[in-house]
């Protein structure tokens, strides 16, 4: 990219590159409320409909970090702009009802369109931005990114009261068309790419390393993780994973440069990453189980409660890049962590007659612990690398994201159902509702357990940052 264009027009640009980051995300969550509906349009059991959203993901996490290679080697801006086309199109085809097979294949194209703009959007953020602006650029896109994920349920439900299931795929259109058209006039010709041979196999090895994993965490989740459908795709990730190190050592331009591994910004804030994005999504599925089955609020209630955090997460996030930016990364980094850790130990505390008030207190700390750690997390991984891998470290952020959504979403019912049966002293597989206090056992535990792991994690990135800056002291 052309530096002069890039700051006369970066907010254009940084609006086009929004634009499908929002859809892309949208799309992730406004599908899980329309699943009962298509269920019972395409005859199709609700085992098989869930597919529909699993094989977005799988697909998505699979290709993330490949097409952020492809864009380091042929232009970001190229990769995005065909994943623009790629998405838009079959969101189009994803609303035409052809029968489940049909609906199933468009996703998954729908999915490869999402990973190219995904891989691709914080690598072409960071090349757009100046360092003084760079935090509140990936704090404003960390809100947005935050948005799609978060108004998918409210537009998915509004879409579903007025219109057929179809809608929900169509919505994605204008808005595609709009960035397709927007990206036209602003996005500028890519400069910054190399000029290298493609690692073939190390990218098919990394397509079949990622989607054994994700495959085996799913279908463990469904099936149970002693199946073995979960042991045989966990025995070819293994195999996969081995066979990825070993091309990866032998290759002069690898998929994936190991090397980068070395640089604990990068390392420690996907590794942050995982953790934090899990931990949301942990609060995301116990919260409004605590709030209908066991204060039994309507439900309206318990999605105005739970939608409060998010909502300072979206407002706290570009605050965060500006603080990131005039304070330094690191220092906003740990005051985040601090506010989740707070937020874990109070949610852990939290019984049948706890006042909403202090629920809600806890749950803004959620909020706002998310919303400080998203900017300065983005800034410290995308400037550890060099320009000519930003769409590695772009597509590692992305991937780290959804890694850490569908882990939380399998630890949260393995710890919850670990609490209750330790309260209950047999095992069981549903929601106790004649034992409500089991529960509440449960939700502590969890809860204790997250706030434990994520004071270990503050501790050890406390003695990183604190190394990190007695070298440079050091070399200084």
């Amino acid at each position: 990219m052309e530096e002069d264009g890039d700051m006369k027009n970066r907010w254009g640009i940084f609006s086009a590159i929004v634009l499908l980051s929002f859809m892309s995300t949208l799309t992730s969550s406004i599908v899980n409320i329309a699943l009962p509906v298509m269920s019972r349009d395409l005859n199709v059991p609700i085992a098989q409909i869930t597919w529909v959203a699993s094989s977005y993901l799988v697909v998505t996490c699979m290709l993330l970090l490949p097409f952020g290679k492809l864009g380091d080697l042929f232009g970001k801006i190229n990769v995005f702009k065909i994943g623009t086309v790629v998405f838009t199109i079959s969101s189009l085809l994803c609303g035409i009802n052809f029968g489940f097979a049909w609906v199933l294949l468009m996703r998954a194209i729908q999915a490869i369109g999402a990973s190219m703009t995904l891989s691709t959007n914080a690598g072409i953020i960071t090349e757009t931005f100046s360092k003084k602006q760079r935090g509140l650029a990936l704090g404003s896109f960390g809100s947005v990114v935050a948005l799609g994920a978060i108004a998918g349920p409210g537009i998915g439900g509004l879409i579903l009261t007025y219109l057929p299931w179809h809608y929900i795929f169509w919505v994605n259109v204008p808005i595609g068309l709009a960035a397709i058209l927007l990206g036209k006039f602003v996005l500028p010709k890519d400069v910054h790419f190399q000029k290298a041979k493609v690692d073939v196999w190390g990218l098919l090895v990394l397509i079949v390393m990622m989607g054994s994993f994700f495959l085996a965490l799913i279908i463990g989740q469904e099936a149970g993780f002693l199946t073995m459908p979960f042991i045989g795709l966990t025995v070819v990730f293994i195999i996969a994973l081995i066979g990825f190190i070993w091309i990866e050592k032998r290759v002069v331009n690898p998929a994936v440069n190991f090397k980068l591994f070395a640089k604990s910004d990068l390392t420690m804030n996907l590794m942050a990453t995982v953790l934090v994005y899990g931990i949301s999504f942990i609060v995301n599925i116990i919260e409004p189980i605590y709030l209908e089955q066991n204060r039994k609020l309507p439900t309206n209630i318990t999605g105005f409660i739970l939608i409060s955090f998010p909502i300072i997460q979206i407002v706290v996030s570009p605050i965060a890049g500006l603080l990131s930016d005039k304070l330094g990364a690191h220092f906003i980094v740990l005051v985040a962590l601090a506010l989740m850790v707070v937020s874990q130990f109070g949610l852990a505390s939290v019984h049948h007659a706890t006042s909403l008030i202090l629920l809600c207190l806890w749950l803004g700390f959620v909020g706002l612990g998310n919303g400080l750690f998203q900017a300065p997390t983005n800034v410290l991984i995308m400037n550890s690398v060099s320009k000519n891998q930003l769409g590695v470290a772009s597509g590692l952020l992305g991937l780290s994201r959804n890694t850490g959504m569908t882990i939380g979403s399998i630890f949260a019912n393995i710890l919850l159902f670990l609490g209750i049966d330790r309260a209950l002293g047999e095992t069981t597989k549903n929601y106790p509702f004649q034992q409500p206090t089991a529960f509440i056992s449960g939700m502590q535990f969890v809860f204790l357990v997250t706030a434990v792991v994520l004071s270990l994690f503050f501790i050890i990135q406390l003695g990183v940052i604190f190394k990190q800056k007695n070298n440079q002291q050091k070399e200084s």
